[in-house]
């Protein structure tokens, strides 16, 4: 701050008797605190600086990103259609990115993850596309209602159609 008083001052063009003897008072309390700042500086221990490990990626979360990166890159290949060998060597060097991620799992003191698994009641296919057809069916028919110029009848196909998709759930549910 004291710096930037003095170029302030030193910026004037012709100063006033009062602005030069503050220059001059700023000039020493500047270098003033330069000297307690060098010897400040030269008793603190270099400690300071960062641990060498502080400065080094975790292994294990290296690993974890490179397998994030691998799979973005197969995925990506296999959405654009590549051809049968780079998606080859993708998937090569996906099996490659786990087993560094096992190895750095391996080598880290960090405890594994506790994984827990819920049973989640499972669906069986008939119920959740008759369940699908109900959400599109009332979907279509909320669509027609907002339409100011939908017509008669295919508000009435849609309805109907609503009303046979829960008929055929709650059959299936009830059977």
């Amino acid at each position: 701050m004291l710096r930037a008083q003095v170029r302030k001052l030193e910026k004037l063009e012709a100063p006033s008797d009062e602005q030069q003897s503050e220059l001059q008072q700023l000039r020493s309390q500047l270098e003033a605190a330069e000297k307690l700042l060098a010897s400040l500086e030269a008793q603190a221990p270099t400690a300071a600086v960062k641990a060498p490990d502080a400065e080094a990626p975790d292994p294990l979360k290296k690993a974890k990103i490179e397998l994030a990166m691998k799979r973005a890159e197969l995925k990506k290949a296999e959405k654009a259609g590549s051809d049968e060998a780079a998606i080859s060597s993708l998937r090569e060097a996906l099996a490659a990115a786990e087993q560094a991620l096992h190895q750095a799992e391996d080598a880290s003191s960090k405890p594994a993850p506790e994984l827990v698994r819920t049973d989640k009641k499972p669906i069986d296919e008939t119920t959740r596309a008759l369940k699908t057809e109900v959400a599109f069916a009332r979907a279509d028919l909320r669509k027609l209602e907002r339409d100011d110029s939908s017509a008669a009848d295919a508000l009435a196909t849609a309805r109907q159609r609503l009303t046979d998709a829960e008929r055929q759930l709650q059959e299936h549910a009830g059977s």
